[in-house]
């Protein structure tokens, strides 16, 4: 039978590791506007620049449209925590995971992870606006305290409002690149630099690690 490398549940579309390599999950939110599936472009560039081979991808149905914001933004945290403890029960270790996001998802990454209580590789993702939230703060749990987080930043700015509000709270940056500001009028919402900088950081997190094992 032939290798079939995509799994779709009610919760989520995964993009199977290449078959035996798999030793790492890669868990990306969609911002508002947009679905799960949205993502899967970005694999396969990704795989070509040569470090995500051992990578199962995990593009979440997120849920934007709950009338109570807050009932929404706890809705979906809950989903990428079950996600990511669903990776840990297969087998996959927790620092060998991680989470990402674009805009509205990159929040949901943040509050999910920083919240949770099993301890993983990173957070990185896309923005047009790096803010974080007070309740990132608030509701971070000492097991992620120094997880790090790297931000492709399209906003411009000379001073970062993400960055620094994540160093009020001693959260460790990863690192922040410049992103383009026009990257997301074309069909596909991110630039070929911007893959590569999300490689970067991947290839960081969840360094290349071959292992007998099937996604």
């Amino acid at each position: 039978m032939a290798f079939d490398p995509l799994i779709f549940t009610d919760e989520y579309l995964r993009v199977r590791a290449v078959p035996t390599c798999h030793t790492s999950t890669f868990v990306w939110c969609h911002s508002k506007g947009q679905k799960g599936g949205d993502w899967q472009f970005m694999v396969e560039p990704l795989r070509k620049l040569g470090h995500c081979n051992h990578i199962a991808f995990i593009f979440p149905y997120l849920d934007y449209d709950e009338k109570d914001e807050e009932s929404a933004i706890g809705k979906n945290e809950a989903l990428i925590q079950k996600i990511v403890h669903e990776e840990i029960v297969k087998g996959c270790d927790p620092g060998r995971i991680a989470v990402g996001g674009y805009n509205e998802g990159l929040d949901v990454a943040l509050l999910a992870t920083l919240s949770d209580v099993n301890k993983i590789g990173g957070v990185v993702g896309i923005t047009d606006k790096f803010v974080v939230a007070d309740a990132v703060k608030a509701l971070r749990k000492t097991a992620n305290s120094e997880t790090p987080v790297s931000v492709v930043d399209r906003s411009g700015a000379k001073d970062n409002v993400g960055g620094k509000a994540l160093a009020t709270f001693d959260q460790p940056v990863g690192s922040i690149l410049d992103g383009s500001k026009n990257a997301s009028s074309g069909p596909e919402p991110v630039t070929q630099e911007e893959l590569e900088g999300l490689d970067t950081f991947i290839h960081k997190m969840l360094p290349v690690e071959m292992a007998a094992k099937q996604s």
